[in-house]
């Protein structure tokens, strides 16, 4: 009988040191996250260091001139270009690759085919554009001769329309801009 009183008694003090240890792990848990919440805010501020933009030096000006070279062409020589065979839009931009390859570091804007022209008037109105314009890029060259050189033997007037032509202005520095 003393036996059986040892073990009564026994299991009440295990399932009280149970629920002792069960109501007490909580805080022991909320303790543990107060004492790592500093911890990770440590980090942060490292990691948003590492983000900080990095200074860097700015490239130096170039002494050449900047030009705006547009390409003119008939609508219909665009039509006709966009439903050529794969094999000869390859071709064509072989020649558009290996001028920008030979214009190098002076082609500072391959530019684009342009479409959809509009003019704009100052009423607000607009028009559709009266010239064939389509296509655009930016060269740098030294002088006049040089950019006539860089131009030589282009794609856009090597043959491939007999009405294309290359239109070329001389872009101003504007003081202080």
């Amino acid at each position: 009988m003393a036996k059986a009183v040892k073990k009564a008694a026994k299991k009440p003090a295990k399932k009280a040191a149970k629920k002792a240890a069960k109501k007490s792990a909580p805080k022991a848990a909320k303790k543990t996250t107060k004492k790592a919440a500093p911890k990770k805010a440590a980090p942060k501020k490292a990691a948003a260091k590492k983000t900080a933009p990095k200074r860097t030096a700015k490239a130096p000006k170039k002494s050449g001139k900047r030009f705006l070279i547009i390409y003119h062409s008939p609508i219909d020589a665009m039509t006709q270009m966009a439903n050529s065979k794969p094999e000869e839009m390859e071709k064509g931009m072989a020649m558009w690759n290996a001028w920008a390859k030979r214009a190098g570091s002076q082609l500072t804007d391959l530019g684009a085919p342009l479409v959809n022209g509009k003019r704009l008037h100052s009423d607000g109105s607009s028009a559709p554009s009266s010239r064939d314009v389509t296509g655009y890029s930016l060269l740098e060259a030294e002088d006049w001769d040089e950019l006539v050189d860089l131009l030589s033997a282009h794609p856009h007037i090597s043959g491939w329309h007999p009405e294309a032509t290359i239109e070329v202005h001389e872009t101003m520095l504007i003081p202080g801009m």
